[in-house]
C-alpha cells in the first residue's frame, strides 16, 4: 500500500487553524459591524443590538464548528488509512 504524503497527514491541522481563524474573524467583523451600526442606539429596539451579537457569535461558532469537524473527518479518514495498511501487511 502507497504512503500518504506528509501535507495530507497536516491537513487535519490546517483546517484546526482555519477554525480558531475564521471564529475571531467572523466574530469580529460580526461585532464590528454592531458597534458601527449601532452608534446612534434606536431607543425603540433595545435589544437589537443584542441580537446582532448573539447573531455574530453563532454565526462564528459555526464557521468553526464545520471547519473542526472536516479536519476531524480526516483525521479519522488517515487512521482508517493507516489500519488498512498495518492489516494489509500483517497479511502478507
Amino acid at each position: 500500500m502507497t504512503r500518504l504524503p506528509d501535507f495530507l497527514r497536516k491537513l487535519p491541522y490546517a483546517f484546526y487553524f482555519l477554525a480558531a481563524l475564521m471564529f475571531v474573524w467572523t466574530l469580529a467583523n460580526g461585532w464590528l459591524e454592531t458597534v458601527v451600526y449601532g452608534a446612534l442606539p434606536d431607543p425603540t429596539f433595545p435589544s437589537l443590538q443584542t441580537y446582532q451579537k448573539s447573531f455574530a457569535l453563532l454565526q462564528a461558532l459555526e464557521r468553526a464548528a464545520y471547519l473542526v469537524s472536516n479536519g476531524a473527518i480526516i483525521h479519522v479518514l488517515i487512521a482508517i488509512f493507516d489500519r488498512l495498511g498495518a492489516a494489509k501487511e500483517a497479511a502478507e
